[in-house]
């Protein structure tokens, strides 16, 4: 890894990353508590989407009671105008008239939650969903945050005081370095353990 990208790092964590799981696919990984959802190539927005809809549509925010969606261009929750309101796991949005995504908490221990689209559209990034992470994010069969049923125990991502770190109950190695519980992840990080490899990535735009 580039020395100066990992001093980056770690004294300017990233606000997301890239989580790419062989066999599953990309997922965006926003790490701060709001984030925006807009047109791609918008500067406002967070979350860039392949739509017509406004650069900085709407706001995602999550505090102690969950999840708040505020909306600065038409949105609709469940198919009813709002401009303010809580999120469910299960609802679904839309931003203006036909961009639609489905937002899920899926596991009851975690306050992470999964912003997936229906409605065929993409987000700039090739990732078929965007995770707000709050403390851990699950990997392996349901209930889980990316989901593989083959996976024979769950991974955990989580945050700790020095950035994040990974936890498995089966050996595994960090670019190749063996581990056997724990270990700690940065940009440019590949994982390979029993049934799953994964990588970390900081989007191009924010390196």
């Amino acid at each position: 890894m580039n020395p100066a990208l990992k001093e980056t790092w770690k004294q300017e964590p990233p606000s997301q990353f890239l989580l790419w799981v062989d066999g599953v696919g990309g997922f965006l990984i926003c790490l701060e508590n709001r984030v925006t959802l807009g047109q791609a190539g918008g500067e406002k927005s967070d979350i860039g989407i392949l739509a017509d809809i406004s650069r900085h549509h709407a706001t995602i925010q999550r505090d102690p009671e969950g999840y708040f969606l505020e909306a600065v261009r038409k949105v609709t929750i469940n198919g009813q105008p709002v401009e303010k309101g809580f999120l469910h796991s299960g609802d679904r949005l839309t931003l203006g008239p036909s961009c639609q995504f489905l937002f899920t908490q899926p596991v009851p221990i975690s306050a992470s939650a999964r912003l997936e689209p229906v409605s065929g559209h993409r987000f700039v990034q090739p990732v078929g969903a965007v995770i707000m992470m709050a403390d851990s994010l699950v990997i392996g069969p349901e209930p889980a945050h990316v989901v593989m049923e083959d996976l024979p125990k769950p991974i955990i991502l989580f945050r700790n005081p020095g950035g994040l770190g990974i936890r498995h109950d089966r050996p595994m190695t960090i670019n190749g370095h063996a581990f056997k519980d724990r270990g700690p992840l940065e940009p440019g990080a590949k994982v390979k353990t029993e049934g799953l490899a994964l990588a970390l990535e900081i989007p191009q735009a924010r390196r």
